[in-house]
């Protein structure tokens, strides 16, 4: 993806900023960085690392806080002080696993109160059993809480609800899990060879991804190859956004000219990224509406609330036009008449 770091320009040298706080950072700096060129400065890096600590199995894999992309161990790794070095290691061996151990049908999962973790079948129960000696919990993997230890044949009635709730997390847990990913994937896109995903930065459309050298667009996610391009033309992915405005299968080079012909469209990168992914989330979360259906998404918010907090309201994903560029056809009808 765009190795493009926020930059500006200073006595004809490039400067680095940190994303958080735009600090003046030296090329050389300690702080955490992403290969995606987000650069943090050491007090910056280190609200990071204690963001990663409040709950380390729901930042495992490490990632850039801007563009979601996964990080180097090492710059993370370099922040930490000798107290957390020994829990952090701990943890990092869950994501050892998942990489090297776990096969195409087999889960790694995570207790959610300590460090331990088991390989299981993918089709496996969502129920966590903790051997741990100093835990020993059994929790829900859905919704990472606590279960009631049942010692005996005899439940008092409020762990039988409980534990209903919990057989109801299980029976939804597909479902959540669509949709939770409809939410994240709507706030990056995802290179279309190797999936590298992220967000942009305010540069243009065409990326070139760190990992496999894919250049790509960022508007459409097709890669140059398969991009629709100018006949003849030799200028690469440039020959994609040729007429733009007037072709729906070209894409722009710049998110602030859409503007120029439809005036929904800010004035400025930031608000045009922002626009955007707001279409594309929607986009998303239409598509899993359309195939979970009304009544199981009922079931879904009432039991998990993922509708009331995913930031968008039930007539927005619905109803909402989402028609990404307006007056294409009108722009070329003024153009056809001059």
């Amino acid at each position: 993806m765009s190795t493009n770091a926020k930059t500006t320009n200073l006595k004809d040298k490039k400067k680095i900023i940190c994303g958080a706080c735009d600090a003046d950072l030296a090329p050389d700096h300690y702080g955490i960085q992403c290969v995606q060129g987000h650069h943090y400065c050491t007090d910056c890096s280190k609200q990071i690392v204690n963001l990663f600590f409040s709950d380390p199995q729901v930042y495992i894999p490490l990632r850039c806080v801007q563009c979601r992309v996964e990080l180097n161990p090492c710059v993370f790794e370099r922040q930490l002080t000798l107290t957390q070095i020994d829990f952090y290691n701990k943890h990092m061996l869950a994501l050892v696993w998942v990489k090297e151990l776990v096969g195409p049908d087999e889960r790694l999962d995570n207790c959610p109160f300590c460090s331990s973790a088991v390989i299981r079948g993918k089709n496996d129960p969502k129920f966590f059993s903790c051997e741990h000696p100093e835990c020993g919990k059994t929790s829900c993997l859905v919704c990472q809480k606590a279960c009631p230890s049942l010692f005996t044949d005899y439940a008092t009635e409020e762990e039988l609800e409980e534990m209903i709730r919990h057989s109801i997390c299980a029976d939804l847990a597909d479902d959540k899990q669509a949709f939770d990913l409809a939410v994240e994937n709507g706030q990056k896109v995802s290179c279309p060879k190797c999936g590298l995903a992220g967000m942009k930065d305010d540069s243009c459309t065409h990326m070139t991804c760190p990992t496999c050298c894919q250049v790509w667009c960022y508007f459409c996610g097709k890669r140059v190859e398969d991009c629709d391009k100018e006949q003849n033309g030799n200028n690469g992915i440039i020959d994609h956004n040729h007429d733009w405005d007037v072709n729906p299968k070209r894409c722009p080079m710049y998110f602030t000219q859409i503007q120029d012909i439809d005036p929904r469209w800010p004035d400025n990168e930031t608000n045009c990224l922002i626009m955007f992914h707001r279409n594309r989330s929607l986009r998303l979360l239409r598509d899993v509406l359309g195939k979970l259906g009304k009544d199981r998404i009922d079931k879904l918010n009432n039991h998990f609330h993922v509708l009331d907090s995913c930031g968008f309201s039930l007539r927005e994903i619905l109803q909402e036009d989402l028609t990404l560029i307006q007056g294409r056809d009108r722009f070329r009808r003024n153009n056809n008449k001059n």
